[in-house]
Formats: C-alpha cells, structure tokens, sequence
C-alpha cells in the first residue's frame, strides 16, 4: 500500500488536510490500519483519533437503525410517510424506502434551522413546508433533508432517539459502542470549521461540523439522521465488513445494501453505487463498488468483487471548507489502492 500512503502524505505536505486516519481490510484480515500527520497542525493523528464522519452518518446510523427496524417487522420500505406525518398531504406517495435512496422528490438541502430554530421537529416542519421537486421514484437528488425525517419516523416507531437506538441496535452488537458514537469526548476528537449554522465560522471539537445537525441537537434531546456520528477509522471499516461479509443484518437486508435498491439507479438501501457520480470508489475499483462519503472528508468504500472495505477519515474542512484539493486527491487514493489489490 506504498503508494496510496505516499498518496496521502502529498495530500498533508499540500494542505489537503491536517491528517488521515486510514484502515483497509480483506475478509477480516487487515492490509492496512494507520494514522498519519495532525489534526490540526501539532497533535498527531492516532488511531484512535475520532473523525466527525458528517454523511457517513447516513449509513452507519440511520440507514442501519431503519434497516434493523425492517427485519424486526416494524415498518416496511413500502410505508408511506403519511403515517407518521399526517399534515404533510403533498407527500402521499413517498414512502420510506423513497426516503433511504434518495428518490423522494425533495431537494438537496436548506438551512432548517433559519426560520424554525432549533431541534428535529423545527427542522421537520421547515422540509414539511417545501414542494417535491417532482413526484416519487421520478428522479434520483441526494438530500440530505430525507435523513432528517428518517429520525423524526424513527422516534415515532421506536418512542426513543436514534443515538440510543443505533447504539443499542447496530454499534454495540458489533462491539463498537466506545468507537462510533454522537456523544463523543472533545479531547478524542479531531477539530473542524463550519461555514454554516451555530458558531459558524469557530472551530468545533467534538461537536457536529453539519449545521441543521448542530442546530438539531442545540435543542437537547433528538439528534439528526443526516450527521452528527463520530468514529474511528476501524471502526468504520468493521461496520463495512458487517455489511459485506455478515454480522449484522441477515442475508436478503445485506443484499440489499450492497445491490441498487433505486429508480432511478444510484443508491442501495444504504450506500451510494453505480451510476451514480458520488460513490468514492475512484476508478480502478469494481463496478460494484458501494460507498458512501461525507463533506468533512470522510470516506467508506466497499467492494464486493475483491472482498475487501477502505475507510478513510480527514478533517479536510479544517483547513479548507471547499476540499479542492481533497476531493481529487480521494479518487487518486482509491485507485492507488485499487492498483495495489
């Protein structure tokens, strides 16, 4: 793996990031697990060091948490958003499998957080005020407000928040409850600095780098479906494994996360796939490749045809809230990596 480590050691010598955090594992075996650089310009990086995983929190929580309420029969794919969201008429034909593969209808994102004010129900009742940008499974658009009403449903299956029900249900299962946590210690932590949000602008150590996230747990209780999850760097390679090679959800649900559950193409029950322009896989790694990222400069790659997970974890938005030298350097990373395979 020389040259994917030379790789990252450019990326930290340029300013890409302070540091990484990587770990790559093959069918239990681990290739390689190391920290490189600082976190912030003098504490080295450790392993375990915990990044703020912003989007990866998508799959690792709330996908996950949705998944294991799947398999216990208390919600299906199938069940439409009204159920739980009475007053929301204009959403009467997504369903919650619209909401975990992006084809909802709903845009991308806006800042909850403005005109309602803090927590989940503000920010619920800011998306309930927006039109679908067109009707269900009409087209694929990455949103990070589907995640947000995942964990408001969520609460109302469950009577509980996704922190405790992801921990009790997913991370402890894999023994990973000190690693991959919403509550984590500051001084385990890796800093960030958000452009958006409360405190935007100051750096955040140990609280969440995404702005509707930040101003979703500022009220006290709820934490958000769309980020807010930290986590080592083996961590989230074990939680990959589970998907890949078993230990966590039976065999039809992994198949599912590992396959395109969307119409149109691009997303799995979980993972961002192929067509679709945001899976992290480089371009030497196989067209099965799954994955997800997220925008503080994280990364979680799967591929089912060589067995084998790669997490990677940065604080890129520490030194550059845009990534333009980061987002080109993660692709030439994963084909360094694909190269050494």
């Amino acid at each position: 793996m020389e040259r994917a480590r030379a790789v990252l050691l450019r990326g930290i010598e340029q300013r890409a990031m302070p540091g990484a955090v990587v770990c790559v594992r093959r069918r239990g075996e681990t290739l390689w697990h190391e920290a490189l650089g600082t976190t912030e310009g003098t504490t080295a990086t450790t392993l375990s060091t915990l990044y703020d995983l912003a989007s990866i929190t998508k799959p690792l929580a709330m996908a996950s948490s949705m998944s294991a309420l799947l398999e216990q029969g208390d919600v299906a794919l199938s069940t439409p958003l009204t159920n739980f969201l009475p007053d929301a008429p204009h959403l009467k034909s997504a369903t919650v499998g619209h909401l975990l593969t992006h084809t909802s209808g709903l845009p991308a994102w806006i800042a909850c957080y403005k005109d309602e004010g803090n927590g989940l129900e503000a920010a619920v009742r800011a998306i309930l005020t927006l039109e679908l940008r067109g009707a269900p499974s009409t087209h694929y658009e990455y949103s990070c407000l589907n995640y947000i009403l995942l964990a408001r449903l969520l609460e109302s299956i469950t009577g509980t928040y996704l922190d405790r029900f992801a921990e009790q249900h997913v991370f402890a299962p894999l023994g990973l409850a000190d690693t991959l946590t919403f509550h984590p210690n500051p001084t385990d932590c890796a800093p960030t600095i958000s452009q958006e949000g409360p405190r935007s602008g100051e750096a955040l150590t140990g609280v969440v780098h995404d702005g509707n996230a930040r101003a979703i747990t500022a009220e006290g209780s709820s934490v958000s479906g769309n980020a807010g999850l930290f986590g080592t760097a083996e961590a989230v390679a074990r939680f990959g494994e589970a998907i890949l090679h078993g230990g966590l959800f039976g065999s039809p649900t992994r198949q599912r996360w590992l396959t395109p559950q969307s119409t149109p193409p691009g997303h799995t029950l979980g993972f961002f796939c192929k067509p679709n322009g945001l899976t992290p896989s480089g371009e030497l790694l196989s067209d099965r490749a799954v994955g997800h990222s997220g925008f503080t400069g994280t990364a979680l790659v799967l591929d089912p045809e060589t067995g084998c997970v790669i997490s990677l974890l940065t604080n890129a938005v520490y030194l550059d809230n845009t990534k333009t030298e980061f987002l080109p350097l993660r692709r030439r990373f994963m084909n360094a990596i694909a190269g050494a395979l």
